[in-house]
C-alpha cells in the first residue's frame, strides 16, 4: 500500500511546534557543580533543541525551548555526572506539536 501522506521535512515539522511556557522550569540542576566537572557534557549535543549550552563556566539552560523528549536526562544520567533533574511542565504547559 502506497503512503498516501506528503512528506514533511522534520525542520518544517518543527516550525509548526507551538510552546505553552511555564514561568517555572521543569529543568534543574541537583547541583550545578556537577556540571562544572562533567567531562562528557551529554546534554548539549543530545538535545535537539539546543536547550543546553556552556557559557562562562555554567550551563545555561533554556527550558523554555524544550522539546520533550527526555534525551537529556538519560545522557545525563548514562553518560553525565547526573546533575539534571528533569519533569514534564506543570500543568499541561510545555511543548505542543501540530503534525505528527
Amino acid at each position: 500500500m502506497a503512503d498516501t501522506l506528503p512528506r514533511i521535512p522534520l525542520s518544517e515539522r518543527l516550525g509548526t511546534t507551538a510552546f505553552d511556557s511555564d514561568k517555572t522550569t521543569h529543568l534543574t540542576l541537583s547541583d550545578p557543580a556537577l556540571c562544572q566537572r562533567c567531562a562528557s557534557r551529554a546534554c548539549i549535543p543530545v538535545c535537539p533543541a539546543q536547550v543546553y549550552a556552556w557559557e562562562n563556566d555554567r550551563l545555561r539552560v533554556s527550558y523554555e525551548n524544550c522539546l520533550e523528549t527526555g534525551a537529556c536526562r538519560i545522557a545525563c544520567q548514562e553518560l553525565g555526572n547526573h546533575a539534571l533533574v528533569w519533569a514534564f511542565p506543570a500543568g499541561g504547559r510545555g511543548v505542543k506539536y501540530r503534525l505528527g
